[in-house]
């Protein structure tokens, strides 16, 4: 049995690697039925299993995203295989694209920054995940809270999902924002919103790089580091928050 699935590139893994140590057991993720191999740059085929305070944790190292060109029903495969098995919560991190620019002081939502998902936009232009009807299902405001409080967490974010590969322009970052969006990404709300509706409570981090296009670059490289440091105190606090309520 595993308690909490967490799916991040290996970048924000490194302090948990550290921390962890070798996993229980590993395997390639796509051995799972319907699951593909990542294949952007710096994701890896591999899913680790831990056991931590008497709880199971899988950590998936990879994913596809949708400009990959899978189907909604290959780039949630993880998602719906995990949440068959008394999956109880899911933290998932990834990287934003930052739609105003730094020096927006009223934005705030400047490259560097880490921000925990309130809310999200679908702008893919087709449904998340296969489903016989409609479901109802959102990101658990519990746990957002939680995570909001961290330190190295700047706020929250309403995150618009988008299908890449292109960033954001700047007239349709203008357009996003005016929708009531702060940051634009090309994954996880499909695999959230999947794991969700299944009844396990979801949280997400993103970690915002380079700006929409027109955008000021100065503060996109912010330390890797550093955000994974804030990537393993939130799977942390989600264990807590499991184990408060076990």
């Amino acid at each position: 049995r595993h308690d909490l699935l967490v799916v991040a590139e290996p970048a924000f893994l490194r302090d948990l690697d550290q921390a962890w140590g070798r996993p229980a057991a590993r395997v390639r993720l796509s051995f799972l039925p319907g699951v593909h191999a990542p294949s952007a740059p710096g994701q890896e085929d591999a899913l680790m299993s831990y056991e931590r305070g008497g709880l199971g944790v899988l950590v998936a190292r990879g994913r596809t995203s949708l400009y990959e060109g899978e189907s909604a029903r290959s780039t949630t495969a993880l998602a719906r295989i995990a949440s068959g098995a008394r999956l109880r919560a899911a933290l998932l991190v990834t990287r934003a694209t930052p739609l105003r620019g730094s020096g927006d002081v009223a934005g705030g939502a400047a490259p560097g920054q880490v921000r925990v998902v309130s809310d999200h936009l679908n702008l893919s232009g087709g449904p998340l995940f296969p489903a016989t009807g409609m479901v109802s299902a959102g990101w658990d405001a519990n746990l957002a809270e939680r995570l909001g409080r961290l330190r190295g967490v700047s706020g929250s974010a309403v995150v618009a999902l988008i299908p890449g590969p292109l960033r954001p322009s700047p007239a349709e970052a203008r357009a996003l924002v005016s929708l009531g969006a702060d940051v634009a990404v090309t994954d996880s709300v499909a695999e959230a919103m999947a794991l969700a509706c299944r009844g396990v409570c979801v949280a997400a981090l993103t970690y915002l790089d380079a700006p929409a296009a027109g955008g000021n670059l100065g503060r996109a490289q912010h330390s890797l580091r550093q955000a994974s440091g804030v990537a393993l105190a939130a799977v942390e606090e989600v264990l807590r928050s499991l184990q408060a309520g076990a």
